[in-house]
């Protein structure tokens, strides 16, 4: 299902965010600096779209997040659907709740829409951030509206057809749905790939050596294709968002490019995205240093190789799961932190914690309080983002800063024959 722009998405969300009270209020950002976001949307003409007909090249779009000096006013603070309530209507129909999360278009961010952004020239490091598999982009927004508070340029790399909603190089709304309002069947086949997922993480989780371990993910990872295929898709898709961005110079991508110390970059994400950071910072020798946040299991090809950059992985409780992904990052990191956040599940790492409604019902979340689940996301994010690109050592990594909640493990494990 492709949706044309017909209105733009400011004035068709401010209208209906009259009719309605804010679900929610962001979390408000901790840093000192203001924060600005725009968005652009590159077309790839080395790579045809493999979810169209149509021979279009493969559109990327980038949502940034970066300091300003320009404070938010009712004119220029910048939706929290970016792409309009299409990104809700599509959610919605995913889990067959029409309507649940159209409410969502009056919640307001703390962010200047297109404002022109602060810092001097190459002072500001970088951060690309990668979506979880048919999440949705604006789903983010309190983390990376802080990190970009404190001094990071973030750009989120919104990938086509498998996000919730994703703009176009010709104006239109690429969503995960088909014409008939399912989902596309290649999405279909890599969640027909995880059928046996949280199984096997336990089968990984009980062994009691490295190598068993290392032969159970294996065996998983290569009967994976599919998924594989989708960490190369957002690899490349990464990658090309990244070259962009280091020849871009009009507009306010060109003044953010030129703030930019592009010898300090992160990757980052959720989910799927996480994994692509992982193996994107194996492919990539701009990766300094990269965080999963609960993408289980690191599938793609780190598990034979060795990356030579720091990596943090940060569990959720999900039963079953805790370590699953230590071995893969053990031996191919240069140093491999790890952080277990208490009571909490899978989507507790994003705004959805406080979406309410089908996803509280389906218990999509842990006990954890949301505005709790925000604050540990932050500060476990920004202190190792810190560390690894600024100096600034991490006193929750150094253990001089104990939280009751979110535990930093040195994971030990027995080496098998």
């Amino acid at each position: 299902m492709v949706v044309p722009r017909a209105v733009k998405a400011l004035s068709a969300i401010a209208s209906l965010a009259t009719a309605q009270e804010p679900p929610f209020t962001l979390p408000t950002p901790t840093g000192r600096a203001a924060v600005g976001t725009t968005s652009w949307v590159l077309a790839d003409s080395t790579r045809r779209e493999s979810f169209s007909n149509s021979g279009a090249a493969r559109s990327v779009e980038v949502v940034a997040w970066y300091p300003t000096n320009a404070s938010p006013s009712a004119s220029s603070r910048a939706p929290y659907l970016r792409e309009g309530v299409v990104e809700a209507a599509t959610f919605a129909t995913a889990m067959r709740k029409p309507g649940a999360f159209d409410h969502l278009a009056a919640v307001e961010t703390h962010s200047s829409i297109d404002a022109p952004p602060s810092g001097r020239s190459k002072s500001l490091p970088v951060l690309v951030f990668s979506h979880g598999y048919t999440g949705l982009v604006s789903a983010y927004t309190a983390l990376l509206e802080d990190l970009a508070s404190h001094g990071y340029i973030v750009l989120s790399v919104a990938h086509s057809y498998e996000a919730v909603a994703v703009r176009q190089s010709d104006g239109s709304v690429a969503t995960m749905l088909d014409s008939a309002g399912s989902m596309r069947p290649g999405i279909l086949d890599v969640f027909g790939e995880w059928r046996d997922e949280d199984s096997t993480m336990a089968r990984v989780t009980r062994a009691k050596t490295e190598s068993e371990q290392l032969r159970i993910l294996k065996t998983y990872i290569d009967g994976v294709p599919k998924t594989n295929a989708v960490i190369d898709r957002w690899v490349a898709d990464t990658k090309f968002a990244l070259d962009q961005f280091a020849r871009a110079s009009g507009g306010i991508a060109g003044e953010l490019n030129r703030r930019a110390d592009l010898d300090r970059i992160g990757v980052l994400g959720h989910s799927m995205g996480g994994v692509v950071a992982g193996e994107f910072c194996l492919r990539d020798t701009r990766c300094r240093a990269g965080l999963n946040l609960d993408g289980i299991p690191q599938s793609g090809s780190m598990i034979a190789s060795r990356m030579k950059r720091p990596f943090m992985m940060v569990y959720s409780a999900r039963p079953g799961r805790l370590g699953a992904s230590d071995v893969i990052y053990r031996r191919a990191a240069s140093r491999y932190f790890r952080v277990d956040v208490d009571d909490t599940r899978h989507v507790d790492f994003s705004d959805m914690i406080f979406w309410g409604g089908p996803l509280k019902a389906a218990g999509a979340s842990g006990s954890i309080a949301p505005n709790r689940a925000v604050e540990l996301t932050r500060l476990i994010v920004r202190q190792y983002f810190d560390q690894e690109l600024q100096g600034v050592p991490s006193p929750l990594l150094a253990g001089t800063l104990r939280l009751p909640d979110a535990h930093v493990r040195k994971p030990t494990l027995t080496r098998g024959p």
